[in-house]
């Protein structure tokens, strides 16, 4: 057994803050690095460049790992709105493979990452990285709608695929009988054999905000607003909200919603209408440059003053917070599926001083794990203890030995990767904003934090009626 983990089987049901990314991105979308350990073992075993893009894989001298790198492959956005959520996915990808090259490799051999924006042609990247590059195993992405359109592509090279920073519940969602099949065009199933996710899907996220409206606002709030992207993720995570509330039976009218433009510039439009309708909680689902907009552009029109709360599904993040400054109100709530110091493990206070220890010198990284860097590190790790106990890399391999696999050393807590769905059970967490947060950036931070866990029998009685998925 692996000293990370185990494996069980569970058959109840089915900014500029990131310097790689400035190279990343200078030569636009596609552009790649690999690394085999950014900071090499002190014994000079290191990623050493050859001048194209590729770290080395160790020379073989000293007691760092040596021979042929097993290679990871990721796509994240790198460029546009979501240029800093990709970058903090990378940056926690690339801690990663640091720390398991520091600790002698993988049997010996080092691992080694190419990442990639995904661009405009995301299945292109995806199928370079496997067939170009030779990736044993693969990483990403940064968009439920790039996801589910990839899906077919990840199916067919069959190559074990870790989400780490995406919503949408349908893609772990194997049910096609109740469900319908996403790819059929007659559902929302679009569950693959071969794909694993580690962050907490929409349908968590969502259900921890409405149990957190349950249990703290319901002699308060009756009249609920929505401002959220116009795309798939923003009518999701509305439309899985209500179906929570619904299901746990709370009493509320909707008194507005508003779709701005993914990376508008401008929501004081969408703002003024929901400032109108005089809701008492405003919902929302702003994520990276969005819920920077949003949250300052609300605040100059006094929003938050007029409102007992504001939620946002996956807005808690460092980055967010720094950017927005000392515009950001306090006693908020935002929510995210990692923030450093919610777990009270040792794992998770490890994580985040080597994480600070990597990147101290970088003054183009924030020293802090963004809220994908949970999700992201424990990727990787599950990544190489399926490789350790399997001696293999083999696809059919690692997929079956993660299917159901529980990595204890999770910052999160002890996480399982269901045996069906292959949907992690890691927490998410809410938590309050203040300036009083113990934070390494000028900005506000979270305090009281909670976390929230939720099992497929809950989710699907709390969704029922609903015809939405689980996905867990």
């Amino acid at each position: 057994m692996s000293e990370h983990g185990e494996r069980s089987h569970d058959n109840d049901g089915l900014s500029n803050r990131f310097s790689r990314r400035g190279f990343l991105t200078a030569a636009g979308a596609g552009a790649t690095v690999s690394l085999a350990g950014c900071s090499g073992n002190g014994n000079g075993n290191g990623g050493g460049g050859n001048g194209g893009g590729n770290g080395g894989g160790g020379n073989g001298n000293g007691d760092g790992p040596s021979g042929e790198p097993i290679r990871i492959g990721a796509t994240y956005l790198l460029s546009g709105l979501a240029e800093a959520l990709g970058a903090g996915s990378a940056a926690a990808a690339e801690a990663a493979v640091d720390s398991i090259n520091e600790n002698g490799g993988v049997n010996g051999r080092p691992l080694e990452i190419q990442v990639r924006d995904h661009g405009d042609d995301p299945q292109a990247q995806v199928r370079s990285l496997a067939q170009e590059y030779g990736a044993d195993v693969l990483l990403g992405m940064t968009s439920s709608g790039v996801t589910l359109n990839t899906g077919p592509t990840w199916e067919q090279l069959g190559i074990p695929v870790t989400l780490t920073d995406i919503g949408t519940p349908f893609i772990t969602e194997h049910d096609t009988e109740t469900y319908g099949d996403y790819y059929n065009s007659d559902g929302e199933a679009a569950g693959i054999p071969n794909l694993f996710r580690t962050n907490s899907n929409t349908s968590h996220m969502t259900y921890a905000l409405a149990q957190f409206t349950v249990d703290n606002y319901s002699d308060e709030v009756t009249r609920i607003a929505n401002m959220g992207p116009d795309y798939a993720y923003g009518q999701q995570t509305w439309e899985y909200f209500q179906a929570y509330l619904d299901g746990l039976g709370f009493d509320y009218e909707v008194v507005e919603s508003q779709f701005p433009e993914l990376g508008s510039g401008d929501m004081t439009p969408q703002i003024t209408n929901v400032q109108n309708a005089d809701p008492d909680l405003l919902f929302t689902s702003f994520w990276a440059g969005d819920t920077v907009t949003f949250t300052t552009q609300a605040a100059e029109a006094g929003l938050f003053d007029e409102v007992v709360d504001v939620y946002d599904t996956i807005g808690a993040d460092g980055t967010n917070f720094e950017a927005i400054g000392d515009t950001m109100p306090e006693g908020v709530h935002y929510s995210g599926w990692y923030w450093p110091g919610s777990y009270d493990t040792q794992t998770d206070q490890d994580f985040v001083d080597f994480y600070e220890q990597t990147y101290a010198d970088d003054d183009n990284v924030l020293e802090y794990p963004t809220f994908t860097g949970g999700s992201t590190w424990a990727a990787i790790q599950i990544y190489a203890d399926a490789i350790e106990e399997t001696g293999s890399t083999n696809p059919d391999d690692i997929i079956s030995f993660m299917e159901g696999y529980t990595y204890e050393d999770d910052p999160r807590g002890a996480t399982t990767l269901d045996s069906t769905h292959h949907q992690a059970n890691a927490p998410c967490v809410i938590g309050e904003s203040s300036f009083d947060a113990d934070v390494p950036y000028e900005g506000a931070g979270q305090v009281n934090t909670q976390t929230y866990t939720l099992d497929r029998d809950t989710a699907t009685d709390l969704l029922e009626g609903s015809e939405l998925p689980p996905g867990l």
